[in-house]
């Protein structure tokens, strides 16, 4: 298989059952795909589940791709709706949200921690940004850390643009709040 192929030619190959094509794409996107999931739920254990669920649904949905789009916009919408899945399934179940959240917030402590060792402020900016509905949190790991642009989340998130910024707006805002708060806390 060669490496040089574009995303949309190995998306062709996949959907033809090619294996070996899913495996470069796995390759070449899979560090993103899981800083993505990460960064929506805040647990590596539950990133790399989750990934690997981005993956699977992109073997399933292969013949749905059309190159109109850049395939990362497409892989970022499959990956944003798998942890959209997984945070709803997880608000419905309460005695498994409690264990999860128990976790998370251990893996965030030590994220956080880690983050403090070289900033203080980034430990105070990880918890205002935990804190923040996973709807405010989504726009600014898509837009902070992945680096899309408002357009691409409009098309990963199926809204316009004009939303999109609206959100971002908003999720900076209260981001800025919560910091605050937790800067005077201290």
């Amino acid at each position: 298989m060669r490496a040089d192929r574009t995303d949309p030619e190995l998306m062709a190959a996949v959907a033809r059952g090619d294996l070996n094509a899913l495996g470069v794409l796995f390759e070449r996107h899979h560090a993103l795909v899981h800083s993505l999931c990460y960064r929506m739920t805040g647990s590596s254990s539950v990133a790399d589940d989750l990934a690997q669920e981005s993956f699977l649904r992109v073997l399933r949905y292969s013949g749905g791709f059309e190159a109109r789009a850049a395939f990362t916009t497409w892989l970022y919408r499959l990956v944003r709706n798998v942890c959209v899945d997984h945070l709803d399934a997880e608000s419905r179940s309460l005695a498994r949200a409690t264990r999860m959240a128990s976790e998370q917030e251990h893996l965030r402590e030590s994220a956080i921690v880690e983050a403090s060792e070289t900033d203080p402020r980034l430990e105070t900016l990880a918890k205002a940004l935990y804190a923040l509905p996973a709807e405010r949190r989504e726009v600014l790991v898509l837009s902070r850390y992945m680096g899309l642009s408002y357009a691409e989340i409009a098309e990963v998130c199926d809204t316009t643009v004009g939303a999109i910024k609206v959100r971002a707006h908003r999720a900076m805002r209260e981001l800025r709040s919560r910091f605050e708060e937790l800067e005077q806390a201290l």
